[in-house]
């Protein structure tokens, strides 16, 4: 899979003048829910990719798509690092992680003292304590700011969709940097402007190529560039979207992932929207 994507990116890279600001710098392949895999030239990671429930109303991750990520086998071969938003059962399951973990020993997982806990909790959970980075913050506290095996991680905790609900719920929002480009996953996270407003900085301190950000997000016509604006976001992908694709998501004609093995190339198109200060 990496040698593919070092295929795209020179064949992009050596293409005509139409191509010329613009080429493929990693790609995005959508696992159900809120679960994706981000690979780059040389680094590969997964968001929220171990759930068993979906309340039947959001997608799962297909057996035989979890078959591969259990056994290692490509696209899901020598993943980097796991990256859990939150501990709900529809983005995270402890059993399938710890199993996981404990088999891959190199793989190392970001996750919140919430869903850190739950793993606490399982026989021989010691073994795998040395993969585990726990990630404890309160809302309007400063982002966190992680660096370890060629990656950039930046967390902060943002409400879970339905604040001032739910405001135990330890919701994480990652922005990492992995081989040149920038990816944002925000969890669950509340689309209130108020969580936002105030982290002008941070947002802007750094562009990201791709947000994935959950299909409540997408309220109108001009909330798509809203967020880009807010967020200093050049590409969106909606996740968190039911099986049954709702009409008026449709209508937007927004982009969000809702079939397991969907792919996106990640972007670089060189132009001045996309700002980093």
């Amino acid at each position: 899979m990496r040698f593919i994507i070092k295929i795209l990116i020179l064949f992009v890279l050596c293409s005509n003048n139409s191509f010329a600001s613009q080429y493929v710098l990693g790609t995005a392949h959508y696992l159900g829910n809120e679960g994706v895999m981000i690979v780059g030239e040389q680094k590969k990671i997964l968001f929220d990719p171990l759930f068993d429930k979906n309340y039947k109303r959001f997608t799962l991750v297909p057996e035989k798509l979890k078959l591969k990520m259990l056994g290692n086998i490509e696209p899901f071969k020598n993943i980097d690092a796991i990256f859990i938003s939150h501990s709900h059962a529809d983005h995270f399951d402890a059993n399938e992680l710890s199993s996981y973990l404990h088999k891959y020993q190199n793989v190392q997982l970001i996750a919140p003292k919430q869903a850190i806990d739950k793993l606490k909790l399982l026989p021989d959970h010691k073994k795998i304590t040395k993969q585990l980075h726990e990630i404890s913050m309160e809302v309007g506290e400063k982002p966190i700011e992680i660096f370890f095996d060629g990656f950039q991680i930046e967390v902060l905790r943002i409400p879970h969709v339905g604040w001032p609900d739910r405001a135990d719920v330890e919701n994480l929002v990652y922005r990492v940097t992995l081989d040149n480009f920038t990816v944002m996953h925000l969890g669950d996270s509340d689309i209130d402007p108020v969580h936002y407003l105030p982290l002008s900085n941070f947002w802007s301190k750094k562009a990201t190529h791709h947000a994935f950000i959950p299909g409540v997000f997408a309220v109108d016509a001009n909330s798509e560039l809203s967020i880009k604006e807010l967020l200093n976001v050049k590409r969106i992908t909606h996740i968190h979207i039911p099986m049954n694709v709702p009409d008026n998501l449709k209508e937007l004609k927004v982009d969000f992932f809702s079939i397991p093995d969907e792919i996106r190339e990640i972007i670089d198109t060189g132009s001045s929207e996309l700002k980093s200060v």
